[in-house]
């Protein structure tokens, strides 16, 4: 084998390593993609059951006795922060506030 050959032996044995570490590369990101994926469900799951006891609580409010009315306010104004602090903790502060 002359030099030249072995260079280009050398050479693609380099590429076949690069080749080699870009696929685990992607199987890494396939795997963080899919984790995130996952905990995003989650999180959307949870705000839906927020949200829904929100219309729940404002359906209360609205049904309410002029007296009673306030009570039932409390627990909607609870709620609406947990979910602001939700969707804070979910998207980032930086998102939020665009």
């Amino acid at each position: 084998m002359n030099k030249k050959d072995a260079y280009i032996e050398k050479a693609k044995a380099k590429i076949d390593e690069q080749i080699a570490k870009l696929d685990l590369l992607k199987a890494k990101a396939q795997g963080e993609i899919a984790d995130h994926k996952l905990k995003s469900q989650e999180k959307i799951a949870e705000l839906e059951t927020k949200i829904k006891a929100a219309k729940t609580h404002l359906a209360e409010i609205t049904d309410a006795a002029e007296d009673a009315w306030e009570n039932i306010k409390n627990k909607f104004d609870n709620l609406a922060d947990d979910i602001g602090s939700s969707f804070k903790k979910f998207f980032g502060k930086d998102e939020q506030e665009k």
